[in-house]
């Protein structure tokens, strides 16, 4: 006999809600975090004073009240800027699926005012709260902590569409190196050339050093991500284009060889298709606006 048969069951959790790093501390106007990157999430919350931060060549500045969430992997340096008092912590959660969705679908700054900001920081205060001198914690606080951390991944998780494809662990994973990996190798050759031209980047060549083959490796990006690799690589090199037809001391032809392509007429090309009008065009019209 089944005793359970017209039951109506809850999922089993099995899974690991990790917190670490949690702290918070007033510095001089010289403190400074090198290039650091971490296999976690890292929010990092202003509670008095302004902080420069770097993420992955994007910069931006906080000012009392603003947080930034800083995706898995990805590069950042941080710097006072003006009687800086932070807090910070890194968090993980075993549930490949939501962390993919949550990199896809979360910006990495959150201004004071923001929605979701007003939602989340009453939570950030009342962990700070909890931040003890003795550093002696009770089975209770880190049970409190854990309800914290709980909550604010509730109100990260409106972010995600309520339809997003579910994708398996091992995907997930290849997916995000893929994605990181595209984008840092492009940073790196565009900020860092090695003989003044950038090579172009081999797809194929990078899913190689990842241990994946080139079919196995588009195929887990594109249920995961929604587009091919190409299409990211593409989308990434549009949005350094237009950063530097910003600058009028970057020629079109150097801006074609900083980005990879043989000649300025083939980045031309692909530019148009980008944007429907030529880099020349694009120039013009932005530097009128």
């Amino acid at each position: 006999m089944d005793i359970l048969k017209n039951a109506h069951r809850l999922p089993v959790l099995d899974w690991n809600l990790n917190f670490f790093g949690g702290h918070y501390q007033k510095v001089a106007n010289d403190w400074q975090v090198p290039m650091d990157k971490h296999q976690a999430f890292e929010l990092i919350f202003v509670i008095e004073g302004r902080e420069g931060l770097s993420i992955e060549h994007e910069s931006y500045t906080l000012n009392q009240g603003d947080f930034v969430l800083i995706p898995p992997g990805f590069r950042h340096t941080a710097h006072a800027i003006d009687h800086l008092t932070y807090f910070c912590f890194h968090f993980d959660l075993d549930e490949p699926n939501f962390i993919v969705q949550l990199i896809q679908n979360s910006p990495i700054y959150f201004p004071k005012g923001e929605s979701l900001n007003r939602d989340i920081c009453p939570i950030l205060h009342e962990l700070i709260a909890l931040v003890s001198l003795s550093a002696d914690y009770s089975f209770k606080d880190k049970m409190q902590i854990q309800i914290y951390l709980s909550q604010i991944l509730m109100i990260f998780s409106e972010l995600i569409p309520a339809k997003s494809a579910a994708t398996n662990a091992n995907q997930s994973r290849y997916a995000k190196i893929i994605a990181e990996s595209l984008k840092s190798t492009l940073n790196d050759a565009i900020l860092h050339p090695v003989d003044g031209d950038t090579e172009p980047i081999s797809i194929a060549d990078l899913m190689a050093s990842i241990g994946i083959s080139e079919g196995y490796g588009n195929r887990v990006f594109k249920d995961a991500y929604g587009f091919s690799p190409q299409k990211y690589l593409s989308e990434l090199k549009l949005k350094w284009a237009k950063k530097m037809l910003l600058k009028p001391q970057f020629s079109v032809a150097e801006i074609a060889a900083t980005l990879g392509y043989q000649n300025a007429s083939h980045f031309s090309r692909q530019f148009k298709r980008w944007t429907k009008m030529s880099p020349k065009t694009y120039r013009q019209i932005v530097a009128k606006t």
